[in-house]
C-alpha cells in the first residue's frame, strides 16, 4: 500500500520536470499523512531538530539530523540521475564486473555504502553553510522558503557531489600492462576502464551543464579551478607503475597539507565559497566560507587516513594502506627506516609489507599526532562556525558533523 502511494505521488511531482525531489513532496502530491494525520512538510522536520550540540559524537546521527534539516537524504544520487537511461546502462556493464578486482565496484560500495564511511555529504555541508548563513536575496527564495536554501544553491551543492563522485570514479582506472594481467583478467580490466572513464565523464559532463544554467561566471570560475587541483594533486610525489602514491626521503607534512588541499580541499572550500556568493553576501563572508571548507576537508581527511590505526575490524592488519597518509609521513619524521620496505616493494606498492608497516606505526607516537591533526583542523572549522553564524539548526547541525570527525 505505502508503495502504491509512493509511486502515485512520484508521478505527479516528477510530471512538473526534472528538478530535485523533496520527499515531502512526493508523500503530500500522493495524498499520504504522517501519524498525527498531516501531510509532512520541510518546516515540521525542522522543528523537530534540536538547536543544542550532541555531547557524544555520532557520524551516522550528525549526518542523518543534518538531513532532516536540509529537507532530504543527499546519501544518494537524484532521481533524475538514478532514472536516466545513461544511470541504468552503466549499471547493466557494472554487473558483467562483478567477480573481477577492478577498483571501480569498490568505489561504487564505497558510494552507495549509507553509513559511517559515507562519501556523499559534501553536497549536504554546501546545503548547511547556505542555511546558516542566509540568503540576502528575498525574490530568489520564494520557491523554497520553507528550508531557507534557494534552488542554485541546491543545484550548486548537486554539482559539487557530481564532480567529487566523478573524480574517484576516474582515480579507479588501473595502468594496463600484459606482464601483470593474464589474458581474460586483463580484458575484464580494459572493460571496468571504458566503464570507469566514461561514467566519470558523464557525470562531469552533466556538472558542467549545472554550472552554466547558474548563470555566475564567479560560481563557473571557482569550481573549474577547483576541478584542475583534482588533476594537480595527482601529479605531486613519486607514483608506482599502478599510480599509487610512494614517499621518500624527504616528504613532510607540509606535502600532505599541499596535496589534499588540492585532492579534497578546494573543492569542498570553493564550493561553500560559492554558494555564500550566490546568496550575495561579502567577500569577507565568503572567505570565511572558504576557510571552513578547506579545514573541514583536511579534518576529514585526516579522519580517513587514521582509519586502519583506528577501526582493525574494517581494516585488518595487512590491509593496504596509504603510504602518503598522515599516520606513515608522521612516523616517517621520527624513524626513516620504514622508507626499507617502501624500497624493497620495487615498482608496485602491492608487493609492500603492510602488516609490518602497520605494526611500526602501531608502535610508535604517529597515530596520536595525526589524531591531534585531526582535532586541530577540526577545531579551526568550529572557530569559523561559531565566530561566523549566528546560533540555528544548521550551525548546530555543522557543529555535530565537526564534533563526529574528532577522535579522541
Amino acid at each position: 500500500m505505502a508503495w502504491r502511494v509512493l509511486h502515485r505521488g512520484l508521478d505527479k511531482v516528477t510530471a512538473r520536470g526534472w528538478g530535485r525531489v523533496w520527499p515531502g513532496e512526493v508523500w503530500a502530491a500522493a495524498g499520504a499523512t504522517d501519524l498525527t494525520g498531516h501531510i509532512p512538510t520541510q518546516s515540521r522536520m525542522k522543528s523537530d531538530y534540536s538547536t543544542v550540540p550532541q555531547q557524544k559524537p555520532d557520524w551516522n546521527r550528525a549526518v542523518s539530523d543534518a538531513e532532516k534539516i536540509v529537507g532530504y537524504p543527499t546519501s544518494y544520487l537524484t532521481l533524475r540521475s538514478l532514472l536516466s537511461d545513461e544511470m541504468s546502462n552503466i549499471a547493466v556493464h557494472m554487473r558483467k564486473l562483478v567477480g573481477s578486482s577492478h577498483p571501480l565496484l569498490k568505489t561504487a560500495k564505497r558510494l552507495i555504502y549509507n553509513g559511517r564511511n559515507n562519501m556523499q555529504t559534501r553536497g549536504l555541508i554546501v546545503l548547511l553553510i547556505s542555511k546558516a548563513a542566509g540568503h540576502l536575496n528575498p525574490e530568489e527564495m520564494e520557491q523554497d522558503q520553507p528550508a531557507g536554501v534557494s534552488l542554485s544553491q541546491r543545484s550548486l551543492a548537486e554539482i559539487t557531489e557530481m564532480i567529487h563522485t566523478a573524480h574517484l570514479i576516474h582515480k579507479g582506472v588501473v595502468n594496463l600492462s600484459p606482464t601483470v594481467f593474464d589474458g581474460t583478467t586483463l580484458q575484464d580490466m580494459e572493460f571496468g576502464n571504458k566503464i570507469a572513464i566514461l561514467s566519470g565523464d558523464y557525470l562531469l559532463a552533466n556538472a558542467c551543464t549545472g554550472l552554466a544554467t547558474l548563470r555566475n561566471t564567479k560560481v563557473v570560475e571557482l569550481i573549474s579551478t577547483a576541478i584542475s587541483d583534482f588533476m594537480e594533486a595527482e601529479f605531486i610525489g613519486e607514483r608506482d607503475n599502478q599510480g599509487n602514491p610512494v614517499p621518500n626521503e624527504s616528504i613532510t607534512m607540509q606535502d600532505w597539507n599541499e596535496k589534499n588541499f588540492l585532492a579534497a580541499g578546494s573543492l569542498m572550500a570553493k564550493s561553500c565559497q560559492a554558494t555564500l556568493l550566490l546568496a550575495g553576501h561579502s567577500e569577507a563572508m565568503q572567505r570565511k566560507g572558504f576557510e571552513f571548507g578547506k579545514e573541514i576537508a583536511l579534518a576529514w581527511q585526516a579522519y580517513s587516513d587514521l582509519q586502519p590505526f583506528t577501526d582493525l575490524y574494517r581494516h585488518p592488519p595487512g590491509t593496504a594502506i596509504d603510504l602518503t597518509s598522515a599516520p606513515v609521513i608522521l612516523h616517517l619524521l621520527h624513524d626513516p627506516s620504514l622508507l626499507d620496505y617502501v624500497v624493497a616493494a620495487g615498482n608496485s606498492m602491492e608487493n609492500c609489507d603492510f602488516k609490518k608497516i602497520h605494526q611500526l606505526i602501531m608502535g610508535g607516537n604517529a597515530v596520536e599526532e595525526a589524531k591531534q591533526l585531526c582535532q586541530s583542523h577540526a577545531q579551526l572549522a568550529q572557530n569559523v562556525v561559531q565566530e561566523t553564524f549566528e546560533p540555528s539548526d544548521a550551525r548546530t547541525a555543522l557543529e555535530n558533523i565537526i564534533n563526529a570527525l574528532k577522535i579522541y
